[in-house]
């Protein structure tokens, strides 16, 4: 497995960009498999709009060919500009403490979920609504400080949690994300019967929808998706297991639905939806490995997410192995098959889990 350090990540940032900029991704021919995807996938997401310019002409190479127009957090096409909800990204961060919150509500609703590890060896998900709305959502939890480089790059994202400690309040209180505290006046917050607390508390995303405020943003695409017309290529990994600290956690794809469906400590992981309860699953599973420091304010985990490390991309059946590259917390993420021939790692349009590891060997392995 070849380990890249963020210190490799900057040396390489001139060259990447200079390269990235000249639209040369042709590589060499791949003995590896390929999966035609269908873009028109049955899931509810929002879209981005493409950048247009006027000078110079575009050319007919397949890669300044425009985009279709897509949810920005799902890359789900759709017609028309005013399918995108005109709304901030929604971060609820929710317990996964399996033996006292499964089922959790609102994970299959979700655009993006984000799972990092935390100070008891456990793992809290971040949860991320743009495309679709959810009643009820939780239970809700604290927030980490590892949170704030994580989720800027949702542009400004309403961030909903239960509180934290002085450290982490102050934090997030004095970054970009829009505090929507459960403890700080926030309405739409109520303790639900049939729970032990702290894993009763609950909302929902319209109630913290109403609370946009004007410095709130609108999210831009985080991961890259296929275009129309473009292949997965990688090897076959239709079982994929990532460890998180005392969570083991396996994947599984379907091939007749095209998801992947989850758990963890050998038991399905199960979420609520509106009416019912069903597994939870994603079209595409993405492991990104972290170093994770400490906190010095608070002592808590801390996973350094700028920079670069190895990345799995597990879409379609299929994985590919590259590297994630990240230099800014309002960045994007960036996946490669490596930094000397640049090619992008895409994922198929829909809903993306992202686990967040330790960088250590053996925590990510699949089978075919």
């Amino acid at each position: 497995m070849k380990r890249t350090t963020p210190a490799l990540a900057l040396l390489v940032s001139a060259g990447l960009l200079a390269t990235a900029c000249s639209g040369d991704e042709e590589s060499a021919p791949s003995t590896t498999e390929t999966v035609t995807v269908d873009s028109t996938i049955e899931e509810t997401t929002t879209t981005r709009a493409t950048t247009t310019t006027t000078s110079p002409p575009p050319s007919t190479t397949p890669d300044t060919v425009a985009d279709v127009l897509r949810m920005p957090l799902t890359g789900e096409p759709v017609e028309d500009p005013t399918d995108i909800p005109d709304r901030p990204a929604l971060v609820v961060k929710i317990s996964n403490a399996p033996l006292s919150v499964v089922p959790q509500a609102g994970l299959n609703s979700a655009d993006l979920v984000f799972e990092e590890v935390i100070n008891d060896a456990a793992t809290r998900l971040a949860v991320v609504f743009h495309s679709q709305d959810m009643d009820p959502v939780g239970p809700v939890r604290s927030g980490r400080n590892q949170d704030i480089n994580l989720l800027l790059s949702l542009q400004r994202p309403l961030f909903a949690w239960s509180g934290g400690n002085p450290a982490v309040t102050r934090a997030i209180r004095d970054s970009d994300l829009v505090d929507l505290s459960a403890v700080n006046g926030s309405s739409g917050y109520y303790r639900r019967s049939g729970r032990r607390s702290p894993n009763n508390l609950y909302t929902d995303t319209e109630a913290l929808w109403a609370q946009t405020t004007e410095d709130a943003g609108r999210p831009v695409p985080v991961f890259p998706y296929l275009r129309e017309g473009e292949e997965l290529s990688g090897e076959p990994a239709t079982r994929v297991e990532v460890t998180m600290d005392s969570l083991d956690v396996v994947w599984e794809y379907d091939a007749e639905s095209g998801g992947y469906y989850r758990t963890q400590n050998g038991q399905e992981h199960t979420t609520e939806t509106e009416d019912d309860v069903e597994p939870v699953w994603a079209k595409n599973v993405v492991v990104i490995l972290a170093d994770y420091g400490q906190n010095p304010a608070d002592g808590n985990p801390e996973a350094q997410v700028l920079g670069s490390n190895p990345v799995f991309v597990f879409s379609g059946g299929l994985v590919q192995e590259g590297e994630w590259l990240r230099f800014l917390p309002e960045d994007p993420f960036e996946f490669f098959d490596n930094f000397d021939d640049l090619n992008p790692l895409p994922l198929q349009p829909g809903r993306t889990w992202t686990e967040i590891p330790r960088n250590l060997d053996d925590v990510v392995s699949w089978e075919e």
